[in-house]
């Protein structure tokens, strides 16, 4: 065996082991060392990037860093294979980021919009608990009235509540005879109501001021988000979000469901999911609550179809290939028992997953309708889910349409040379002063510039194309003089938002036209989608009363900015509304509410799915608006007004 002493940025080591031969990226990842790697091993995103100290690798290509870096001893571990001894530094950019609590005005300010959600909701259609609490006093057994424990339960509970059967399952019967004998028979029971004649106990308990909890998830390609949530109330306690642990084998779910199939893959994608980003966030949000996991008595998910399969362990080949058929849409027709997925729950708590609509339309964005209270209104809405799959819902009260398009993962940092998701060391605003081209740079959480997301290439493009240094086909203006815009020996431009050691990086932050030309044809993707959508039923971009933006990006990006360059129609910005996270909403709204679950369902079964490859136009579409801002500019009449 070799070994492999791993150095972090923070200054902790870890050794593991490997064997001559084998791939780095695949012993970091078997280690449980979550090494990014977008493209999920080849060679191609130059994003696994570490740094030998000592001993040597057998290396294939490194095309994607530059002869500098790699004199540095810098190297790709995905196309790097053990023969010796090492010791290696692997960078924070290099690693799935970790769980981060939001900050306490964040959850104040989610709390309000949630509270406010719910109440809306409620006044239209009703609210009814998926757990109910009873505590009851029983009479105690005597040699006269000695039937068992388990009758004398469900005798209370049709005289009390007139219910002919309680059903219980094997761990809750075996604690049944200390719970009522702890407090003279006196017990509390959370329960939910099968149907009119019979309910479920899910958790019992001597101590009548016990509360149950519940846990919301919104399970999203690139990062999972979850709140924790008093059932009583409603009151979110804590919210909480982390990178999704899935990134290590892909940054998009084509490449996740190509390395499914390969071997063990199914099962360490499932994997990655349950005890590297669920598990470890409930562990978190308890933690900080101060509750047991017992007390988690229901748990919602909402996620992308392949997300869903992936969480359930199913498999998912079959979504991307043609026809692209799902192996469930209708989640709600499946029992998940949270011992069967191992999930850090009450072994007898409720699991709801928003159901999908076709194989590139899922759960999340059933939940995001609910959020974005579409349903409810007469006005004309866009919902659009910007993410590694774009999708759009459009319609009101009377019709629902939707669609998603492949936007790949450039809004979230993929396939942009130093890009990055939101975290630690992300450029997220750019602007480009007039005269010296210099770049004034938002970074977060630090001055130190790692790389930008998606929010900051959106300002970046903008501002360059503002000040002309690129042409509407995202290529630099080789007339317009610039010390910031640099060019390679391949004649490719870039523009240095960073020099190497100007903010102590410690290497240059630059955006090629290569980059340029991958979230051009992001952002075509987004617009053209939406264009066809509304086409297709006969409507044009100006008939929109309301744009809804959702996602991780959604409440940072600048609306102007994203116009500018094409990726949203020109229309009125008072028509526009961020809505945040909607699918953590929409999960949030299901978990403390059975009608709101039953919307969700009757939303995706309501929800007419537009495949746009049946479209002829929209391949015309999409190459049109893979310009700054369109080919048309008269569909863009305040293009450089702003």
């Amino acid at each position: 065996m070799l070994n492999i002493t791993v150095i972090l940025e923070n200054g902790d080591t870890k050794t593991i082991q490997g064997t001559f031969g084998d791939n780095l990226l695949d012993v970091l990842r078997d280690n449980g060392i979550g090494v990014y790697a977008p493209c999920n091993g080849n060679g191609t995103c130059g994003k696994c990037i570490v740094q030998v100290k000592e001993g040597s690798l057998r290396k294939e290509t490194m095309g994607e860093l530059s002869k500098e870096r790699q004199d540095k001893g810098f190297v790709l571990s995905c196309m790097s294979y053990l023969m010796e001894d090492i010791t290696i530094a692997i960078p924070d950019s290099s690693l799935v980021g970790a769980a981060k609590i939001k900050t306490a005005e964040r959850n104040k300010k989610n709390r309000e919009k949630y509270e406010k959600l719910r109440s809306r909701f409620a006044a239209l259609h009703g609210e009814v608990a998926h757990i109910h609490k009873l505590t009851i006093q029983l009479p105690e057994a005597t040699l006269d009235d000695n039937v068992s424990d388990h009758d004398r339960l469900k005798r209370e509970i049709r005289v009390q509540l007139g219910y002919t059967k309680v059903k219980m399952s094997l761990n809750l019967l075996k604690k049944l005879p200390f719970a009522l004998r702890k407090n003279h028979f006196k017990i509390t029971l959370f329960y939910t109501v099968t149907n009119e004649r019979s309910i479920r106990i899910r958790h019992i308990t001597w101590d009548e001021n016990e509360k149950a909890y519940g846990v919301a998830f919104d399970i999203g390609t690139t990062s999972v988000a979850a709140c924790l949530v008093e059932l009583e109330t409603g009151r979110i306690l804590r919210e909480i979000s982390s990178a999704n642990a899935q990134l290590k084998y892909g940054a998009d779910v084509i490449n996740r469901i190509i390395y499914a199939t390969k071997g063990d893959g199914l099962k360490k994608l499932r994997d990655a999911i349950i005890y590297e980003s669920i598990n470890p966030l409930i562990n978190e949000l308890i933690g900080k609550a101060k509750i047991e996991s017992e007390r988690i008595l229901i748990m919602s998910v909402s996620a992308n179809t392949t997300m869903t399969h992936l969480f359930l362990g199913i498999y998912p080949d079959y979504l991307r290939r043609e026809p692209y058929i799902p192996v469930i849409t209708d989640t709600r027709q499946v029992t998940v028992f949270p011992w069967e997925m191992e999930l850090m729950v009450n072994q007898n708590a409720v699991v709801i997953i928003s159901p999908s609509v076709a194989s590139y339309v899922g759960g999340d964005i059933s939940a995001g309708v609910i959020a974005a209270e579409m349903r409810d209104s007469d006005t004309l809405t866009a919902l659009i889910d910007l993410g590694t799959n774009g999708e759009i819902v459009f319609g009101n009260n009377e019709f629902l349409m939707t669609c998603a398009c492949s936007a790949g993962p450039a809004f979230e940092g993929g396939e942009i040379s130093c890009g990055m998701r939101a975290s630690l060391g992300a450029i997220e605003g750019v602007e480009i002063e007039d005269e010296t081209f210099q770049p004034i740079l938002r970074v977060i959480d630090t001055h130190r510039p790692y790389g930008i997301c998606g929010s900051g290439i959106i300002d970046l493009i903008s501002e360059l194309k503002r000040t002309n240094l690129i042409n509407a086909k995202g290529k630099f203006n080789r007339d317009e003089p610039c010390e910031r815009v640099l060019y390679d020996e391949y004649d490719i431009g870039r523009y240095v938002l960073a020099k190497e050691g100007e903010f102590d990086n410690d290497e240059e932050v630059a955006v090629t036209e290569i980059d340029i030309d991958n979230f051009i044809r992001a952002k075509g993707a987004i617009y053209s989608a939406l264009h066809t959508l509304l086409e297709s039923l006969g409507f044009a971009p100006d008939d929109l009363e309301k744009i809804k933006i959702s996602g991780g990006i959604g409440s940072h990006i600048g609306i102007e900015n994203a116009i500018n360059i094409g990726i949203f129609p020109d229309i009125p910005l008072e028509k526009y509304e961020f809505i945040g996270n909607s699918s953590l909403s929409g999960s949030y709204l299901s978990l403390v509410n059975k009608k709101a679950a039953e919307y969700i369902d009757n939303s995706a079964y309501n929800m007419t799915y537009v495949e746009l490859s049946v479209y002829s136009g929209y391949m015309d579409e999409f190459i049109s608006a893979c310009f700054i801002p369109h080919t048309d500019l008269n569909r863009f009449p305040n293009h450089g007004k702003r």
